[in-house]
Order: structure tokens, then C-alpha cells, then sequence
């Protein structure tokens, strides 16, 4: 009897094992995007401290499926209210570490006997049948989910249409700390409405007006995570318990890992807070201008609110002083506009935009502040700075018409350096004209590049037009960067090195595929003449010209 009870266990271990293998193979820490395949990972570190037996692995897909009829109840409880608690799957509340281990031993294993005996299934019922030694380091995280401008406008519409007015306060409330009565502390405030992120992303350090409520949200874990799901998923399920149409309820139908770009975000209406389409930033007791500017634009160019306003909604000088405050932590307002290492200003913001493909292949050699300053560059300062209401001056639209064919040649022949290749044949007015249309087609770049001067610098990064001799003329590489390494300026790259991390950057910045040397350079046969070094080269070097 002994040994074919052993027989039969020994059986329904192979299964589980079986079962889990065929899950997992080959998709290490990844979930599949299947309903039966939304697994989650019991641990609870954080109440247990270190684990005696190996974490367990949990198919929720395959539990929700199977009590579909059941519903949510069979192991989560219900608040007061209604909702559904989805930290643990039963009632865990003031509990100990040993009675919550306890009571999932209870609740799983002794549903997992009733199965077996009611259906005659092989269910886990001892200890390594669920903790898994081979699954002990596995980790499985799903996507983030974006609540993004389109998911937004979409609640707004259908919590009209149900409710036949618009409900915020279905999804938005403010939380008073110095409320004694914790029932009332949660309340909804029209024309205050903020992203849930500012009180709940408990990972970010907030200011001093926010720091008491993430506080008090810290102390009851209420992060974006939990939050999100008891908000989402309870409203989600009340609509669907009344029969109604709902939003989905199952992981994998939010966590898809797929976000819709600002391009495809561009005509969905933005959230409404009686937000300027075209505020005058003019500060009291400031010594520049006012700046024109286009909150509507910038609502179109971006993916999240959160992108300019990282802790309220409300202006920047609300937090953010002339010389600082605490509720700024003490970051001046100057400092908040022109900081260009931080995303949430506008000379870092637009810094980032120039490091994209189209413009990262002249900016990534141009400074985005005085060096000594360490400060915007000032020459730039009256582009934002203008004074007018109306908002900037931007210039017109450059080409290569502005430039004398007789001084900007069509193609450039380098070869001062000719040795082991040929000469390298740039494609001058080409890439003068790209360079134009990348600049036309993009507004932040329209508003700086006023002439076709400016794009110039790109490449002539240290001359300045007003400075030089002659119209479009500027001075040759070689005129800086010598042919030989110059020890008195170790710095400053020799003339061999300037030409290949001003090209090949370039290229590499902007993904253009001409990378090797074959694809500027005709390789050449070379004679023992030829092998000379560089210093024996100079004066052969210098008669050649250009």
C-alpha cells in the first residue's frame, strides 16, 4: 500500500514538474502573452526576510479561468466598500509573518484536496510540489502599463456617456493629512486634479508639500502599483458585475508592452485644467525679457504632463523663486528653466530633442553651455527672451539659396593628407541642403537656426561669421588642427583625427551607413615612396593644397 501511494505521489510531482518545464522553457523571466500564462511570484521578503524554501510560482491565468464562475471572491476579500484587495489573495490584515504562512498553507492546499477528490486531478499538495528549487531566482516582470492622453480621453468620454456628466472624481481625489478622521481624508477637488504618480510613486523624493502625503502613502504601501489595480480593476469589475461593457481585468490585456508614440498622440485632446494655450512668463523684479510661450505646442510634444510639471500641475514659479525656496528645494527659478543635466527643464528638454538622430549629428559636438559659465550658452539667450507677447520670432525657412555658389562650392576635394587612400570627395552643398531640411521640419530647430550661417556650424564649429574675412568663407580645419600632433595643445586633435570624429560621429550620430573607409577613400597601391611618415610628409604635405 505504502509503495503504490509512493508510486502515485512520486507520479503527481512528475506532472507539476512536467507542466512547469513546458511553461517556462525557454522563456526564462518573461510571461507569455497568454491568459493562461500570467504568472506571479509569491515572496513577500519584505514580511518573511529571507526564505527557508525557494519562492513560489503562481499561474493566476490558470486560477482565474478555472473560478471564473467563483469570481474574485474565492480568495480575495472585499473592503467595506466593496472592493477587492488584491495584495494578498485572503484576508491578511494585522497578521503575523508565521499566520500568513500559515493561511496560504491553509487556504491552497486544502482547496488543491478538494479538487483531488472532487475531479480526481493531480494537484501540489506537498511542499516541493510548489516551492521549486529551480525556479528559486526566477523573476518575471510585465511591462509598465502607460495610462496615457488617449487611454485619458477615453475614460473621460464613457464616464460621461454612463453618467450622463463628467466624473473626475471617479478616478482623481486630493488627501488631507491633518484630517483626523481617515474616512475623510480622501476628497474630490474639481479644478485640482493631478497624476496619481505625484502622491504614489513612493520611489521619488517629493518637496515639502508633497512629502507629508507620500509619506502617509508610504506607511500604508499604497504605491502606483497597488493603487492601479485596486482603482482600475475594482472599477473595471463593478461594471462587469452589472452586466455592463468594462476595461479588462486580466494582465496581460494591460501589460502589453506596446505605447503609442507623441506622434500618434498628437491629435488627442489633452486633459482639461483651464491650462493658457500661450502664457507670458514675465516674472516680477526679473532682469530679462518675458518669454512668449506655446503651452499648446508643447501639450502636442509630449507624452505626459510629468515631462515639464514633475511635481504639481501648477506654474513653476509657484515653487521655484528668484532665489529659491524651500517648497522648490532651493532650486532657483533660472535654474529650473536653464538647467541643462535635468529632463524637467526646458534648455534639458531641449537638449534631449537634439540628441536625436536628425540633429545629434551637429550637436553632439556643440556645447549646450558656457563652458566657464557653466550657464546656457548667452548668445541664444534673446531667442526665448524676446519680450514679445506674440510670441517668438522664428526665422525663415533656410536654404542653399542664401549661399554664393561662388564661394560655397558644390563638392569639396580632401587631400592634404592623401597617403594610403585616395582623396575623399565630399558631397558639400548635398549635405548644406539636408541639414536645411532637417532644420525646416522641426520648430525648436526653426527657432534657432535664423540663417543657413548658423547650420554651418555644425561643421565649422569654431568660427564665427561675423568674425570672418569673407562671406561664407570660413577658415579651413587645418588652420586649427595641425598635421602633426601639437604637444603645446593636447586637447585639440591633429588635423588626421578632427576630419574622422567630425565625419564619422556624424554619421554614426544620424545612422548613416557610410561608415568604413572604402566608402570616402579609394584604396591605393602603395609604392615604396610612399611609406614615409608624417613628419617626412609636412613639406610634401603643405605644396599639395587642399
Amino acid at each position: 500500500m505504502k509503495k503504490r501511494l509512493l508510486i502515485i505521489l512520486s507520479a503527481m510531482t512528475v506532472i507539476v514538474l512536467l507542466f512547469l518545464a513546458s511553461v517556462y522553457s525557454g522563456e526564462g523571466n518573461k510571461p507569455s502573452n497568454n491568459k493562461m500564462s500570467e504568472k506571479l511570484v509569491i515572496a513577500h521578503t519584505e514580511i518573511f526576510g529571507t526564505l527557508e524554501r525557494p519562492q513560489v510560482v503562481f499561474d493566476h491565468g490558470l486560477h482565474a479561468a478555472a473560478f471564473k464562475k467563483d469570481g474574485c471572491e474565492k480568495c480575495h476579500t472585499l473592503t467595506p466598500e466593496g472592493n477587492y484587495i488584491f495584495d494578498f489573495p485572503f484576508s491578511a490584515a494585522n497578521r503575523t509573518a508565521k499566520e500568513i504562512e500559515d493561511l496560504y498553507h491553509e487556504k491552497c492546499i486544502n482547496c488543491h484536496k478538494k479538487l483531488i477528490r472532487k475531479k480526481n486531478k493531480a494537484l501540489p499538495v506537498r511542499c516541493g510540489d510548489c516551492h521549486v528549487k529551480r525556479f528559486e531566482a526566477l523573476t518575471i516582470k510585465y511591462p509598465v502599463f502607460e495610462f496615457d492622453f488617449a487611454y485619458h480621453d477615453k475614460h473621460v468620454k464613457t464616464l460621461k456617456e454612463k453618467k450622463g456628466k463628467d466624473d473626475c472624481g471617479a478616478c482623481h481625489h486630493t488627501y488631507d493629512p491633518l484630517e483626523e478622521d481617515e474616512s475623510l481624508r480622501l476628497i474630490y477637488e474639481q479644478g485640482a486634479e493631478e497624476s496619481c504618480y505625484y502622491c504614489h510613486d513612493l520611489g521619488k523624493k517629493r518637496g515639502p508639500e508633497l512629502s507629508a502625503i507620500t509619506q502617509a502613502a508610504a506607511k500604508k504601501g499604497l504605491s502606483m502599483k497597488k493603487v492601479s489595480h485596486r482603482q482600475c480593476v475594482n472599477c473595471h469589475l463593478s461594471y462587469i458585475k452589472a452586466g455592463d461593457k468594462a476595461g479588462p481585468v486580466d494582465c496581460m490585456k494591460c501589460h502589453t508592452g506596446k505605447y503609442k508614440t507623441v506622434r500618434e498622440l498628437a491629435e488627442t485632446p489633452r486633459p482639461e485644467r483651464e491650462q493658457p494655450k500661450r502664457p507670458f512668463i514675465s516674472i516680477e523684479d526679473a532682469k530679462m525679457k518675458g518669454v512668449s510661450f506655446d503651452h499648446a505646442f508643447h501639450e502636442k510634444n509630449t507624452k505626459t504632463c510629468r515631462s515639464c510639471h514633475h511635481e504639481t500641475l501648477q506654474a513653476c514659479k509657484k515653487c521655484h523663486g528668484m532665489v529659491g525656496s524651500s517648497e522648490g528645494k532651493w532650486i532657483s527659478l533660472t535654474n529650473a528653466y536653464h538647467d541643462a543635466s535635468s529632463d524637467g527643464s526646458c534648455a534639458g528638454c531641449h537638449k534631449k530633442s537634439k540628441a536625436g538622430k536628425k540633429c545629434a549629428g551637429c550637436h553632439h559636438n556643440l556645447p549646450d553651455m558656457d563652458i566657464q559659465s557653466k550657464g546656457p550658452k548667452k548668445e541664444t539667450c534673446t531667442v526665448c527672451h524676446s519680450g514679445r507677447k506674440e510670441g517668438l520670432i522664428t526665422g525663415k525657412r533656410i536654404s542653399v539659396t542664401s549661399l554664393d555658389p561662388k564661394k560655397v562650392p558644390e563638392e569639396v576635394t580632401i587631400k592634404i593628407l592623401e597617403k594610403q587612400y585616395g582623396p575623399s570627395k565630399f558631397p558639400h552643398i548635398k549635405i548644406i541642403r539636408k541639414l536645411a531640411e532637417v532644420s525646416n521640419d522641426s520648430k525648436l530647430a526653426a527657432s534657432f537656426h535664423r540663417t543657413m550661417q548658423t547650420t554651418c556650424r555644425g561643421c565649422h564649429h569654431q568660427s564665427a561669421v561675423e568674425a570672418e574675412a569673407k562671406d561664407n568663407k570660413p577658415p579651413y580645419c587645418r588652420n586649427c588642427h595641425s598635421i602633426v600632433f601639437d604637444a603645446k595643445n593636447p586637447n585639440r586633435p591633429r588635423l588626421l583625427a578632427a576630419y574622422h570624429r567630425q565625419c564619422l560621429t556624424c554619421h554614426e550620430k544620424m545612422d548613416i551607413k557610410e561608415k568604413g573607409c572604402a566608402d570616402c577613400h579609394k584604396e591605393k597601391v602603395l609604392q615604396p615612396k610612399d611609406l614615409l611618415t608624417d613628419t617626412d610628409n609636412i613639406q610634401t604635405i603643405s605644396q599639395r593644397g587642399v
